[in-house]
């Protein structure tokens, strides 16, 4: 049986205006990503990959074009009707964490599904249960600054999922932490995508984090491109190209 998307972008633009210069940070990208896929989104420094993860994300709408979950277009709704599509169908991992200092791991879980509307008794039942299965049952009272930058990003996988959303996007999810700790994130993110079936979209620039993907979008210049145009960024960056030095 074929897989329906669940995102779709159709000639997307985003242009900002900067005093009398227009930039557009995104030129007529267009691609679907289908329920359940892995799906990473590479691409150099201000390449658009950022901008493209928002628009995703329901946290900006685009200058053309049409974002489309589900099937219907999002692209023309309002901030509030944006704001309850975050809360319910999309989680969100940050490279910086973004839990709250003055709340235990416990109370930063729980906190989306407030607004969600659910009983305290279920909220509290949650978030236990997400943070056990995040190894972290002995660390449930704790505030951010009494863990380590691993247990923090499992905190936030824990409150990305504290609503089931169907959608899981992360930016830069191992930015912020070792190598070692950055491959144990990546194994549970595998494991959101293929045992509990989340749709996952991971911003990177990290080609050994976008290799845990199964599809890979690459941007470049605000634009869907190839492999081997990030490649030539990547070299010419470093001062190496046609196998040499610059």
């Amino acid at each position: 049986m074929q897989k329906k998307p669940i995102i779709e972008l159709r000639d997307v633009w985003k242009t900002y205006r900067m005093e009398q210069t227009e930039v557009n940070a995104l030129r007529g990208v267009s691609f679907a990503i289908n329920e359940d896929e892995f799906v990473s989104i590479q691409g150099p420094s201000g390449s658009g990959k950022s901008t493209l993860m928002h628009l995703v994300g329901c946290l900006d709408l685009p200058t053309k074009g049409q974002v489309l979950l589900d099937g219907h277009d999002i692209s023309k709704l309002k901030e509030s009707a944006l704001a309850t599509i975050r809360g319910k169908r999309i989680g969100f991992v940050f490279q910086a964490f973004n839990l709250i200092p003055t709340l235990t791991a416990m109370e930063n879980v729980m906190l989306p599904m407030i607004f969600n509307n659910v009983s305290r008794w279920q909220r509290e039942k949650t978030a236990a249960e997400l943070l056990d299965d995040m190894g972290l049952k002995d660390r449930m009272h704790h505030k951010p600054n009494q863990m380590s930058g691993g247990e923090q990003q499992r905190v936030a996988i824990a409150r990305a999922l504290s609503n089931d959303p169907e959608v899981i996007l992360a930016d830069e999810p191992t930015g912020n932490l070792d190598s070692n700790t950055g491959k144990h994130i990546m194994d549970l993110i595998m494991h959101l995508s293929t045992v509990h079936k989340k749709t996952i979209i991971m911003v990177t620039h990290d080609p050994y984090i976008a290799s845990f993907a199964k599809k890979k979008i690459v941007i470049v210049d605000g634009e869907v491109g190839h492999d081997h145009e990030y490649l030539k960024r990547i070299l010419w960056k470093n001062g190496t190209h046609h196998g040499g030095k610059k």
